[in-house]
């Protein structure tokens, strides 16, 4: 019996398995999340603080709008030599800014944490954090000011340069961006304070790339099982989708200042319908400046109800107050 999942429910050539549970309004649920912890994440790159703008008026706060089409921060189906309007307001006037390309790699990178704390003081020392860390692309850093009136319109070119790093290219391999590194960010910099502007920062979509990312698989070992016998879980072999939600919740734990991943991700596994005894996680991408693991299902559940039935593991998170999910299902059969 096959224990997979199709990988992207309602594309071509796919089908809906036995035991597949619908969720209308996940897939705008989970766009919309993956692209503000993307961002977000963007934002801290470089200088690792959270801040927006300094001495904004609470009764004025700084807003951008971007060219696309975007949706929001996310600028979609974009093209080398493009140029991305920013529009800004509220802005402290005839303020410089620092604008350059992320891959996402860097906030999974271990090696990257040391760069990313704040060290920067000067104009000199930030170019040199960026010209020290190859998932950052210093061919693209651009330098836009704010007018009298804390107005900043200007147009940033997507640079056909790449970062150092032959692994964070832009945009993203399938791997990547399957994995929850939905794209590349342009982060924003203040030239005073040298904090992130986040109302500034927005992410890349390329032109040929989903934004919604595929189901992740499931795969049982055994899929027909005995009522107490324990039944691994893993990804489908040879899978091409993966926990993505998983990476996310790693990037939100960057941002919460948890010193990097969260770790192993724990899932809930239900048999038939009901909530089993599991030791199953997912733990989220990793790198290590040379190989880029994507997340992986691993653990096992106990076999408790009787008959054919579907088994369901989910992944709940709940990314910047919007409840999200990752689900996969597949079928095993348990006798006495």
């Amino acid at each position: 019996m096959d224990a997979r999942t199709n990988a992207v429910a309602g594309s071509p050539g796919s089908r809906e398995p036995a035991g597949r549970v619908r969720n209308p309004g996940r897939r705008a649920r989970r766009v919309l999340v993956a692209w503000s912890v993307a961002l977000v994440t963007c934002a801290v790159v470089v200088t690792g603080g959270g801040s927006r703008l300094p001495g904004a008026a609470a009764a004025a706060a700084p807003s951008c709008v971007f060219t696309g089409p975007a949706i929001g921060q996310l600028v979609i189906g974009v093209s080398y030599g493009e140029s991305i309007n920013l529009n800004c307001k509220n802005f402290p006037a005839n303020h410089p800014y620092l604008l350059v390309e992320a891959s996402l790699l860097v906030a999974i990178d271990p090696a990257a944490k040391p760069l990313l704390t704040g060290q920067a003081t000067s104009v000199p020392g930030l170019l040199a954090v960026i010209a020290a860390l190859p998932e950052l692309n210093p061919l693209s850093v651009a330098f836009p000011t704010s007018n009298s009136s804390g107005v900043l319109n200007y147009n940033y070119k997507v640079p056909s340069s790449q970062p150092p790093d032959p692994n964070a290219t832009c945009p993203p391999t399938t791997v990547e961006l399957h994995s929850g590194l939905i794209g590349c960010a342009v982060a924003m910099i203040d030239l005073e304070s040298f904090k992130p502007v986040v109302t500034g920062t927005f992410v890349l979509n390329f032109k040929g790339q989903p934004v919604f990312q595929p189901d992740p698989t499931l795969y049982l070992s055994p899929n027909s099982a005995t009522v107490g016998q324990h039944v691994s879980v893993s990804d489908f072999p040879g899978a091409q989708s993966y926990w993505w939600l998983a990476t996310l919740v790693s990037l939100e734990a960057n941002l919460s200042g948890g010193g990097g991943s969260s770790g192993p991700i724990p899932v809930v596994v239900k048999s038939g319908g009901r909530k089993t005894v599991s030791n199953a996680v997912v733990t989220p991408a990793s790198y290590n400046g040379t190989t880029f693991t994507p997340p992986k299902l691993s653990g096992y559940f106990v076999a408790k109800v009787t008959g054919r039935h579907a088994v369901i593991v989910s992944l709940n998170a709940n990314l910047l107050g919007i409840p999200v999910s990752n689900t996969a299902s597949a079928r095993i059969k348990v006798t006495r």
